[in-house]
């Protein structure tokens, strides 16, 4: 050994189905299962890694499963004094990930001597951190009372973690400049203003994960701002069953959600146990039908649509989800000169049951009824527009889409009518008032109409009628 150097090495540890408990101890460690390695090829410090094969143990109820090839340790720092650890300093790489820690640990000794929680806060930093690489399993009892595995948040845990990462991966995401704050207290984890970039826009999130009951909950908040719809509509599972004909459109989406359920074993929510709300906005937004078989079914069933001009600008929505239902509240768009409205409902299993009623001006129905219009010859008459409701039912995937134009054919009908009528009545009115016209003078003006001369056989009529100078 140098003051640059040190010898080649390699240390194994391989322990199967283990035990040891302190007497002084309220718990033991137990079914402990080691292989692992410390290893140095080279003789250069920087490339002493540790090859952790697996890492199996249980603490009471709380079973811990682990893997990990730990390398660049470029340097660790720890103070101890009475009460309190502190990390000054901890730097390493793990699978994608590289971690560089500070904090303190609080209550070492309760937590070891006398059954306490291990309290500390520490702060974070990281340039590329996956969540998979620090991912713990416990064994839980099924509904099938097999064994199986699930994530858990460990029970002794009492910390606060302030986050700092350039680049995180979840899954299949990738989030970008990610910050915020984790309390960790009771087997749950409570996210406090975490903010990131993904899908070129931003997200906020607020909210609990709680691994305390056999199957675990989460209740969050998180606010969508200038979200690329086609991209996040391909890669989240959550926004492909909440809205699954999204991926026929291009544009930005805003969004705030509340959202609560349970999770499965992988901590990821169970789709058909989500309860929340959702108002969105999009913004600057074209279909593009190919994408989506529906829009081609509504197209053979409304030809005087061209859904490829269809206006989707600053289109504001609600909906509502519980069960595996999403309720989508009434909301408007516009094509050209046609007015649209749609609602209904769909699962996540993809079945839908919408209305989407078309108001059309009368133009677009041909010759007979437009012949109909130029005999009546109104500018209301002209400005008429038939309901045609268009009934969506089916799967995404295989939907069905039939238009009732009953409805429109009798809402024209009762309009006309009406504008009819009302024609007959103001020539009726004419009538009248020509007659009115020659009993008082003609064509007398207003001012002549009511001078004396002609009250008085008004006057002398009505006194009469009303029994002479009564009010």
């Amino acid at each position: 050994m140098t003051e640059t150097s040190i010898p080649a090495m390699e240390v194994s540890i391989v322990s199967n189905n283990t035990s040891f408990k302190y007497p002084e101890l309220p718990k033991g460690v137990e079914a402990i299962s080691i292989n692992a390695s410390v290893r140095n090829d080279s003789g250069n410090v920087d490339d002493t890694y540790i090859n952790i094969k697996n890492l199996n143990f249980k603490i009471d109820q709380d079973v811990f499963k682990s893997s990990a090839t730990i390398k660049n340790i470029s340097k660790v720092a720890v103070e101890f004094k009475p009460g309190i650890v502190t990390l000054q300093s901890f730097a390493a790489t793990t699978g994608k990930s590289d971690i560089a820690a500070s904090g303190t640990i609080n209550n070492l000794l309760g937590f070891l001597l006398r059954d306490k929680t291990l309290e500390g806060n520490f702060k974070v930093n990281s340039n590329a951190f996956s969540v998979s690489d620090f991912m713990v399993e416990r064994a839980v009892e099924s509904t099938e009372n097999t064994p199986t595995e699930s994530l858990k948040i460990p029970a002794f845990l009492d910390c606060t973690l302030t986050a700092d990462a350039k680049t995180v991966f979840y899954d299949n995401l990738t989030l970008q400049d990610v910050k915020g704050t984790v309390v960790i207290k009771d087997e749950k984890a409570i996210l406090k203003n975490i903010s990131s970039r993904i899908f070129e826009g931003d997200l906020t999130l607020n909210g609990t994960v709680d691994t305390q009951p056999v199957t675990p909950t989460f209740d969050m908040e998180l606010g969508i701002d200038r979200f690329n719809i086609s991209q996040s509509f391909n890669d989240l599972e959550l926004l492909q069953s909440l809205a699954p004909i999204a991926n026929a459109l291009q544009g930005k989406l805003n969004s705030n959600f509340k959202i609560s359920g349970n999770l499965t074993n992988e901590l990821t929510p169970d789709l058909n146990s989500l309860t929340g709300a959702v108002f969105g906005e999009l913004l600057a937004t074209k279909v593009t039908p190919k994408n989506a078989v529906v829009f081609d079914k509504l197209k053979g069933a409304l030809t005087f649509v061209d859904f490829d001009k269809l206006n989707l600008n600053d289109l504001k929505t609600k909906l509502n989800f519980e069960n595996g239902k999403v309720n989508v509240s009434p909301f408007n768009l516009a094509y050209e000169d046609i007015a649209i409205t749609v609602q209904g409902a769909h699962s996540f299993d993809k079945t839908m049951s919408y209305q989407a009623v078309f108001n059309v001006p009368v133009k677009y129905f041909g010759d007979e009824v437009n012949d109909l219009i130029a005999k009546i010859n109104t500018d209301e008459a002209n400005k008429l527009t038939i309901p045609v409701t268009a009934s969506i039912g089916g799967s995404f995937l295989s939907p069905t889409v039939s238009t009732d134009l009953s409805s429109g054919v009798a809402h024209l009908t009762k309009q006309l009518i009406e504008i009819q009528n009302q024609k007959f009545i103001n020539q009726g009115k004419d009538q009248i008032k020509d007659l009115l016209g020659g009993l008082f003078g003609g064509n007398k003006s207003k001012e002549d109409s009511t001078s004396t001369e002609a009250k008085n056989p008004v006057k002398d009529i009505l006194g009469g009628f009303l029994g002479g100078k009564k009010k």
